[in-house]
């Protein structure tokens, strides 16, 4: 377990349906770190501003990844090392300029299609 704790506090929940592929992506990829939480069908990050990330396990056929409802936005103190890791690993990420003068997001989506940005201060 991580010894980053969320506060039950403010967080995204991403429903997933290979919640063990999605933890590897998102503990190892997006470099998040071991789970605060983790069981077979729900599993926690603590990001490090400390929002929590959380993957939930579905079966819901309903669910269309790419046009998700459900975007994370997700600081990372370590944007370029995510950036090689994701390209090493064939999952391309773009840049987009967003409103905000000089923020610029990269756009990415995890092995089952779910959008995300990644920024960095």
């Amino acid at each position: 377990m991580s010894e980053r704790l969320t506060h039950g506090g403010s967080g995204v929940l991403i429903r997933v349906f290979d919640l063990n592929a999605q933890r590897i992506f998102y503990r190892d990829m997006l470099k998040l770190g071991e789970p605060v939480v983790d069981s077979n069908f729900w599993t926690e990050f603590a990001a490090p501003d400390g929002t929590r990330i959380i993957l939930e396990k579905t079966e819901a056929a309903y669910l269309e990844h790419a046009n998700s409802a459900t975007t994370l936005v997700l600081y990372t103190p370590h944007l370029d090392e995510v950036r090689q890791e994701l390209a090493l690993h064939n999952y391309p990420i773009t840049a987009n300029t967003k409103p905000h003068p000089g923020e610029v997001f990269y756009r990415g989506q995890d092995p089952e299609g779910n959008v995300f940005y990644l920024c960095t201060l």
